[in-house]
């Protein structure tokens, strides 16, 4: 049996790039062993543990060995050989290697600037991350996210985004929060850990007008005072600025409850007492420029209410709303009494002046009485009336809304009925009346007919020669039917002509005389009218013929006379 040792082996390539954390198929050929090789496959220099598929070609002379394993971050760049090996001979293992080239989704880091310290930065102050991204092949696309909400450039407002660096110049309180940004390439989107920004600023006062306390001489009263500010305060001062000038406020008189919460215990002795209290923090950004601002007011029982309406009513509820006046400085409790007659039908009270009373009654007459309350009494009352619904009126609202849409819908039928009438009417007559007045015709009286053929055959006849018969008439065109039935009109011709009667015939006032015209032009010499006969053509394409009148249009004469047979003159 002959024994042959590999005479090469190589490492097939792949059509698609290795990834981490995708399964992957690798084949190493080795081609001319007899026996057949033995494939192994290292990860620099030590053998892998993952088993493989070794397959043998028919003649025994091809080997091929299928490596299927998952690539590791860890791997990337790392050397992977295929060895082939005889079992029979020694020193004949021949080997081919190739770097691991994977890819992978971006691996992104983001962290402050490196000179920047995380624990002081104020408001005003420059501030920039930095985004460092590891991918294969390279991200072609970096986004920044501010409290989830993606970033754009914007550099008027401060704010430069690029693919490596973000930039906040002046940064402010609001741009305080959680930073990151995610980095993409085709294997996928790799995001950072988030980065906090704190920026430290001076106490703001929560309250955003001047708060009104109700205070009565020698009884303790509570001012709260809250502001926002980071990091907390934990130093609080108050003043008392009256006609007496501006003092502070013992400390002993304060106590701080809770995060940037400080709460004045006040009683006042005298009207002296009374006047602007200002509340002022401070934290380590420094002290508060706006202080918070509270009048302090002698106590007194609140203002009456008024504006009160109602909002709602039906048969058994109602919605009433109120404007509350001035509440005495202190927490106040409006109330409504319902009466009927002189019973008490309900007593509600709320926190604020707006109430829904139920259970009312149908149909029933209420009196309505308002007032305000707190620990120095009670307001003035306000009186107001209202009547529920009843049933039977909310159901015949409900039918008389229903009839109003019927009647609507049966008058917008009627219309469209009569509209539709019209329109039917119209089209009818303008058929009617084109089918009783047809088209004009032309029709000739049957003796004029009879006369125009007479001449006609007579000019047929003659034996002078056609320039010396002097005809005074226009000839008709050669496609004129000879033939046609003479009782039946003639279509009216591009010029319509009529020839005067023969001599004999009688002369009626429906007849046309020519005998007596005379055309006088420049070239033409006036002629008897014995010499020369004349017709007439219409000018404007037709002559009107009913009952055997001619209705008279303006005419055209042509004359033709033995000296100028050549020459033909036309007057209108």
């Amino acid at each position: 049996m002959t024994v042959l040792r590999p005479l090469f082996v190589e490492i097939l390539a792949r059509e698609q790039p290795l990834s981490v954390g995708q399964a992957a198929e690798l084949a190493c050929r080795a081609v001319g062993a007899r026996p057949p090789a033995v494939i192994t496959w290292w990860m620099d220099e030590r053998q892998m543990s993952v088993a493989a598929i070794q397959k043998n070609s028919d003649d025994k002379n091809e080997t091929i060995s299928y490596l299927r394993w998952t690539p590791r971050m860890d791997q990337d760049g790392r050397t992977l050989t295929c060895r082939a090996a005889h079992v029979k001979l020694e020193h004949t293992t021949i080997e081919t290697s190739v770097t691991l080239n994977l890819h992978y989704v971006p691996i992104v880091t983001l962290q402050l600037g490196s000179k920047m310290n995380p624990n002081d930065i104020e408001e005003g102050d420059d501030v920039y991350f930095e985004c460092m991204v590891l991918s294969n092949p390279p991200a072609y696309k970096v986004v920044w996210e501010h409290n989830g909400q993606i970033m754009t450039h914007n550099q008027r407002a401060g704010v430069i985004a690029g693919s490596a660096n973000l930039a906040l110049q002046g940064v402010n309180r609001s741009q305080a929060g959680k930073y990151a940004c995610t980095a993409s390439n085709v294997e996928g989107d790799g995001k950072s850990l988030p980065v906090n920004l704190q920026v430290i600023y001076k106490p703001v006062c929560l309250a955003t007008s001047v708060a009104i306390v109700g205070a009565a001489i020698n009884e303790p009263t509570k001012v709260t005072c809250e502001v926002d500010a980071f990091p907390p305060p934990k130093n609080f001062q108050w003043t008392l600025n009256n006609s007496m000038g501006t003092s502070e406020i013992e400390p002993d008189k304060f106590i701080l409850n809770g995060v940037g919460r400080s709460v004045l215990f006040y009683t006042p002795a005298s009207e002296k007492d009374y006047g602007s209290l200002a509340c002022r923090a401070t934290n380590l950004a420094g002290q508060q420029v706006e202080p918070c601002r509270y009048s302090l007011l002698p106590a007194v029982r609140p203002d009456p209410l008024n504006n009160c309406s109602t909002v709602n009513l039906t048969d058994d509820s109602a919605e009433i709303r109120c404007v509350a006046g001035y509440d005495g400085g202190l927490q106040t409790w409006y109330f409504v009494e319902v009466w009927e007659s002189k019973n008490l039908v309900a007593n509600v009270s709320t926190a604020l002046p707006a109430w829904i009373l139920r259970g009312l009654g149908s149909g029933k007459s209420l009196k309505l009485v308002f007032y305000a309350s707190n620990a120095r009494g009670r307001s003035e009352t306000v009186v107001m009336r209202i009547n529920t619904l009843t049933r039977l009126a909310l159901h015949t609202e409900a039918n008389s809304g229903k009839a109003v849409s019927v009647d609507a819908s049966w008058a917008l039928g009627v219309i469209a009925g009569i509209a539709g009438t019209l329109v039917a009417i119209v089209v009818i007559a303008l058929l009617a009346r084109r089918r009783h007045h047809p088209p004009m015709q032309y029709e000739a009286p049957m003796q004029t007919v009879k006369a125009y053929k007479g001449a006609i055959q007579s000019t047929n006849h003659s034996p002078v020669q056609p320039d010396d018969k002097n005809p005074d008439v226009v000839p008709l065109g050669k496609d004129f039917n000879n033939g046609r039935d003479l009782e039946r009109p003639p279509e009216p011709p591009p010029y319509g002509a009529v020839i005067s009667p023969p001599v004999g015939s009688s002369r009626s006032s429906n007849s046309l005389h020519h005998h007596d015209m005379r055309p006088v032009t420049p070239h033409t010499p006036i002629t008897p009218a014995s010499d020369a006969h004349s017709i007439g053509t219409l000018a404007e394409d037709r002559r009107s013929v009913t009952s055997g009148t001619f209705s008279r249009r303006r005419e055209v004469v042509t004359t033709r006379t033995p000296l100028l047979a050549n020459a033909r003159e036309s007057c209108v």
